[in-house]
C-alpha cells in the first residue's frame, strides 16, 4: 500500500493549456467563436483616459460560463473560475494571475444597459446564419413564465406603497426637464369636436393590477393550475424552424400582456437580426387571435396559429357549430335555419346576425340546445372575421397539423433547457431590463452550443489547438478514404 507525501514545491513546471482537454467545450467554444466582437459593442462606454478596465471580452466570457454552467451567483461564478483550470484558459488568466472581483460584473451590467447585450444576441445568431445553421423561413413562437426574484410578502397595495425613489440618471433627466422654458400653448379646439386629441390617447394610463412588489415592482402576479399566485415575468421566445433550431428573437415583459400582443414585436426582432422577414409564423392558440394574425398579414407572413374553439359553459350551440356562407353573408343554423346580419355594433367592431323575416325559434326542435327563453339566438361576427377563417382553413390542412406537431416539439424543448439547465427557472436579477439581459445571454448560450455542436471549426483569427487540428484533419481524411473505398466494398474487393 503506498502512501502520498505532500511537499509543496517552490518551482513547478505547468502548462494551462496542456491542462484542459481538446474535447472540453470551452475549448471547442474558443475555436468556433472570435469574442472581439465585443470590444467594438462596448467601446462608447469607456473613457480615453485613466487606468485601463478589464477587458469587456472576459465580463462576456465569464456571463457565459454562468449560464453554460447554470450559476446563478456572481460571487460564486467568479470563485469558480478562480479554481477551474478550463475557465481560466478560456479567459485568458494563468495561475498566478487574479480574477476580477464579482462587484465588476455588477457594474459592467448597470453601465452597458440592455442594448449591448442585444447587440451582443444579434451577432450571435448571425454568426450562427454566416455558419448555415439558421433557415430563416419557418419560425416557432412560444412563451413561458419565470419566477420573479420576490416573494408574494412584498406585495402591497399600490396606493399605499407610495412613491419610489427614482434612479439617479433619471432624477437628473427630470431635473433638467422641468427647467426647460415652458412650451407654447396648443391652439383651442374647434367647438365641435368630441373626444381626445390624437396625442392624447398615447398618454392614457394603463390598467395595472391593485398590488406592486415593493422589491420588484416590474413583475406581476399570476396563478399557477394548481391555485397558488406567484411573482413572475413572461418571456417571448422564437425558434428557427431548422435542424438546429436556433434563437432569432427574445424579449421579457410583463406576465398580463397577452402571446398575441408580442407578435408584432418579436416578428419585427426576428428581422431585425436577421436582416430578412420570415415566410410563415407557428404558434398556439394564444397567438391565434385577431390581433396575432393581423400582424402576420400586414407583414406578409403566413400565420399557423391555432386556435381556440369558442365553446361555452351554457352547454348551448357555439358559433362554430354554425356554416357561414361567404358569398351570400349568412350564416346556417344546425337545424338549416338562415340567419342574416341584422344590426351592426360599432363599439366592437362587430355584425350582429339573426333569423330572417319574423321567424322565430320557438317552434325550433333543437331550440333547447341553441338558445333559452323566448329570445332568438343571435351571433355577433367579427369585422375582421375574414382573416380568423382563412387562418382557421390553413391550420386544418395537413401542412398545418405538421407544423403545429413540430412546433410543440421544438418549443417544448428550447423552453425546458432554458429552465433546467440555464437557469432560467427563476430571475437572477430584479426589474425587467435585468430580467431581459438574464433572458438575451441564456438565448445566447444555447445558439453557442449549436454552434459548437454542429460547425466547431475556426474563425478567422482564432488559434486552435495543436491536438484539436490534428484531429480535424484525421476525421476529414478519415472521411475521404470512406468515400473513396466505398464502392470497392461494396463488391467485396476488400476486407471489413
Amino acid at each position: 500500500m503506498g502512501s502520498k507525501a505532500v511537499e509543496p514545491k517552490l518551482y513547478l513546471s505547468f502548462s494551462l493549456d496542456a491542462a484542459v482537454p481538446a474535447n472540453h467545450i470551452v475549448r471547442r467554444l474558443a475555436a468556433a467563436v472570435d469574442f472581439g466582437f465585443v470590444r467594438s459593442l462596448t467601446k462608447q462606454h469607456y473613457s480615453n483616459t485613466g487606468q485601463p478596465s478589464v477587458d469587456p471580452v472576459v465580463l462576456f466570457k465569464l456571463w457565459l460560463l454562468g449560464y453554460l454552467f447554470n450559476i446563478r451567483s456572481e460571487r460564486r461564478l467568479c470563485e469558480e473560475a478562480g479554481l477551474n483550470l478550463a475557465w481560466r484558459w478560456f479567459l485568458g488568466y494563468e495561475l498566478d494571475e487574479a480574477l476580477p472581483d464579482h462587484s465588476v460584473l455588477t457594474k459592467a451590467r448597470r453601465r452597458f444597459g440592455t442594448r449591448v447585450y442585444e447587440l451582443f444576441f444579434k451577432q450571435i445568431v448571425q454568426l450562427c446564419e454566416q455558419r448555415g445553421l439558421v433557415q430563416g423561413d419557418v419560425l416557432f413562437i412560444d412563451s413561458t413564465l419565470s419566477d420573479a426574484n420576490a416573494a408574494r410578502d412584498t406585495l402591497r397595495s399600490r396606493a399605499l406603497a407610495g412613491p419610489r425613489l427614482p434612479e439617479p440618471r433619471q432624477f437628473v433627466k427630470d431635473l433638467f426637464a422641468l427647467n426647460q422654458p415652458a412650451p407654447e400653448p396648443e391652439p383651442p379646439r374647434a367647438k365641435g369636436g368630441t373626444g381626445p386629441a390624437p396625442g392624447d390617447l398615447a398618454e392614457q394610463p394603463t390598467l395595472r393590477s391593485s398590488l406592486v412588489s415593493t422589491t420588484d415592482p416590474d413583475a406581476e402576479l399570476a396563478t399557477r393550475h394548481n391555485g397558488r399566485s406567484r411573482l413572475v415575468y413572461k418571456t417571448q421566445v422564437v425558434v428557427d424552424g431548422g435542424k438546429a433550431n436556433i434563437i432569432t428573437a427574445v424579449d421579457v415583459g410583463a406576465a398580463g400582456d397577452s402571446d398575441a400582443s408580442s407578435v408584432g414585436k418579436m416578428l419585427d426582432k426576428h428581422q431585425l437580426n436577421l436582416g430578412r422577414a420570415p415566410r410563415e409564423l407557428v404558434g398556439d392558440s394564444g397567438y391565434g387571435t385577431e390581433i396575432g394574425l393581423r400582424e402576420c398579414e400586414a407583414r406578409g407572413i403566413l400565420p399557423t396559429l391555432n386556435q381556440k374553439r369558442k365553446g361555452n359553459n351554457t352547454g348551448l350551440f357555439s358559433i362554430d357549430d354554425f356554416t357561414y356562407l361567404v358569398d351570400r353573408d349568412v350564416y346556417i343554423c344546425p337545424a338549416g335555419t338562415e340567419l342574416v346580419r341584422a344590426a351592426e355594433h360599432f363599439t366592437l367592431g362587430k355584425s350582429v346576425y339573426r333569423p330572417k323575416g319574423k321567424y322565430t325559434c320557438a317552434n325550433c326542435p333543437l331550440k333547447a340546445q341553441c338558445t333559452t327563453g323566448r329570445v332568438n339566438r343571435q351571433l355577433q361576427r367579427s369585422w375582421g372575421a375574414e382573416i380568423t377563417d382563412r387562418a382557421r382553413v390553413h391550420v386544418a390542412s395537413r401542412l398545418g397539423q405538421r407544423r403545429l406537431r413540430r412546433r410543440q416539439i421544438v418549443s417544448e424543448r428550447i423552453m425546458a433547457d432554458l429552465k433546467s439547465k440555464h437557469g432560467f427557472e427563476r430571475a437572477q436579477f430584479r426589474r425587467r431590463p435585468s430580467v431581459q439581459i438574464q433572458a438575451l445571454l441564456s438565448a445566447a448560450v444555447i445558439n453557442l452550443k449549436q454552434l459548437v455542436k454542429r460547425h466547431p471549426e475556426a474563425q478567422a483569427g482564432t488559434t486552435v489547438a495543436p491536438v484539436t487540428a490534428l484531429r480535424t484533419y484525421l476525421v476529414a481524411a478519415y472521411s475521404i478514404l470512406q468515400t473513396v473505398f466505398q464502392p470497392a466494398r461494396r463488391r467485396n474487393l476488400l476486407p471489413t
